[in-house]
């Protein structure tokens, strides 16, 4: 076995606040003799691991420091405490302290190790089930969009993005130069300004981008498109939205809009999810959209119907690929068109369309409200505690479900998170904001 510099293991809300047991390099206690920990390979994640404790003492001194021990686990060996426990070490990569979670502990003797009736001395095993990844401290992300990297608290994003600088719903983050080796966990923190209308449902979604070529425009105009007639309304993304009237109970085609060469390439490694942003919602049940690629004049992939819902006007389709995942990239992708498609069950039926954001999910959560989200209160999201909650008045609370995977910093590329938001009553105007903060734990693999 081999002694580790900085052991420590503790119990608390966060490792930064713990009040450790030292094993390694503080405080000498009572009977503590030396401490031999060994890192083992990781199996499905976790990893199962013995420290050795040497002590020697009286019988009033041993029993004191194992209940020191038994207070320091007490994350891992007690149910329904908001506590959890963590092994603490030293990392030379971040020259600085690390921590892994502990889910399960418990310590016994070692055999034929026993204290005598004066001064014993034995050696106390504790068996740990730790995550296989230690995290460092929690370090502040400079988030920024065309409006710049917004203040103290936070960047202001919008809940449409047309040509008006500063008007984007989304933020990137460059992690280049954080010397990063994997992908870390993140916190994001969606707060709603003072005097800030309630927001609903929200959406988040990450673009990865590897390549130095342009950004792909991920919102789609509808008036930018082919099809359909153009009606000019302050309301609506970029001052105009289209509609689309049609008769008859077939499939018919609404609009169209051409993906471009460089957009294909940039998106072959993600998926993406259409959220189609009616302008004025319909009322009637029975209409269906679908979404079509086409390619040269032949459709090579149908999405899945989504089901008009009345009285809402983001209408949520099912994530789909590109159809460029299976190229070997050497030249780029050759462009598609994106077709949309409307059926109805009525003699005819208009559609106010004003944008659609095709949602990037390298990495997605989406957040079912509850009871919304009020002025001055923030949505947070921890990848590495792996929950979700909200703040109000500096109490907190459940505000929404979360669903899908946790967003995580990738090393050395740069990210677009993309954010689209409903208030309470399920609308989607385009001048909802929110202000967003995020962090990140910096990984590191040991040894």
């Amino acid at each position: 076995m081999a002694n580790l510099a900085g052991l420590a293991i503790g119990s608390g809300k966060q490792p930064e606040t713990i009040t450790w047991l030292v094993l390694d390099g503080g405080v000498i206690l009572p009977c503590f003799v030396s401490a031999e920990y060994q890192m083992q390979n990781a199996k499905d994640g976790l990893c199962a691991e013995e420290i050795h404790l040497q002590l020697r003492g009286s019988d009033e001194e041993l029993n004191a420091f194992v209940g020191q021990v038994a207070h320091a686990l007490r994350g891992a060996m007690r149910e329904g405490i908001p506590e959890r426990a963590y092994l603490r070490l030293v990392s030379s990569a971040l020259k600085g302290q690390v921590y892994a979670r502990i889910l399960k502990a418990r310590f016994e003797l070692r055999p034929h190790h026993l204290s005598s009736k004066s001064m014993g001395s034995f050696t106390l095993v504790i068996y740990i089930v730790r995550e296989s990844s230690f995290v460092g401290a929690e370090r502040r992300l400079e988030i920024y969009n065309s409006g710049g990297v917004g203040d103290p608290q936070g960047l202001r994003l919008y809940n449409h993005d047309d040509a008006q600088i500063g008007h984007d719903n989304w933020f990137s983050v460059s992690s280049a130069g954080l010397n990063l080796e994997q992908n870390c966990p993140m916190r994001l923190e969606l707060s709603v300004p003072e005097s800030g209308v309630s927001i609903g449902d929200v959406h988040v979604g990450s673009l990865m981008m590897v390549e130095p070529i342009a950004v792909p425009a991920m919102n789609l105009e509808a008036e930018n498109g082919s099809g359909g007639t153009t009606i000019n309304d302050p309301r609506a993304s970029n001052g105009r939205f289209q509609r689309y009237s049609w008769s008859g109970t077939g499939w018919a085609n609404l609009g169209s809009w051409a993906l471009s060469s460089m957009m294909v390439s940039s998106l072959a490694a993600h998926r993406v999810k259409p959220i189609l942003r009616l302008h004025n919602p319909v009322s009637q049940n029975g209409v269906k959209l679908r979404f079509l690629l086409r390619q040269q004049e032949k459709t090579v992939f149908e999405s899945p119907v989504c089901y008009l819902e009345p009285a809402k006007s983001a209408q949520l389709f099912s994530s789909f690929g590109l159809g460029a995942s299976d190229l070997p990239m050497l030249n780029y992708s050759a462009g598609l068109t994106l077709l949309l498609q409307g059926m109805q069950t009525t003699g005819s039926t208009s559609l106010d369309v004003d944008d659609i954001l095709l949602l990037p999910q390298k990495g997605y959560r989406a957040f079912q409200s509850l009871n919304g989200l009020v002025a001055k209160s923030s949505l947070i999201d921890d990848a590495w505690r792996k929950l979700s909650w909200s703040r109000y008045n500096g109490e907190e609370l459940k505000t929404h479900l979360s669903l899908g995977d946790w967003l995580v910093l990738m090393p050395g590329v740069e990210q677009r998170f993309y954010v689209f938001m409903s208030d309470l009553n399920q609308m989607s105007p385009i001048d909802l904001s929110i202000r967003v903060k995020a962090w990140y734990r910096p990984v590191v693999v040991m040894p």
